[in-house]
């Protein structure tokens, strides 16, 4: 089982959007609130996914849905209705071969 198989089964289902009024298929990736190591967090909102205090994620998505082609205009969607744009972008790679996309993401809390 690879990465991507992984985030295939384990994932939550989530989708792309495009300005243009593109918008992909349906696909799985994991998102998660973005934490510092070693803290604990006693404030903030309590969202579906955990905590957050900054509206900061982390996003683990397949790499055949590359966010990092045009970053600063798709907008991730999940299933809890939220929206979010992308901060930063990068391909993982391993070996010359492009194992996943990681990114930190920013919920969209009005619109953008």
């Amino acid at each position: 089982m690879n990465i991507n198989d992984v985030i295939n089964k384990f994932g939550s289902t989530v989708y792309l959007s495009h300005p243009g009024g593109w918008i992909s298929i349906n696909y799985n990736a994991f998102i998660q609130p973005l934490r510092y190591k070693n803290k604990l967090y006693v404030t903030g909102d309590f969202t579906p996914i955990g905590r957050n205090t900054q509206d900061l994620y982390l996003y683990i998505g397949p790499k055949n849905h590359d966010i990092t082609k045009s970053s600063d205009t798709y907008r991730i969607h999940d299933s809890f209705d939220n929206t979010y744009i992308i901060d930063r972008a990068e391909k993982i790679i391993f070996k010359d071969e492009v194992m996943y996309i990681w990114a930190i993401i920013r919920k969209v809390t009005e619109a953008t």
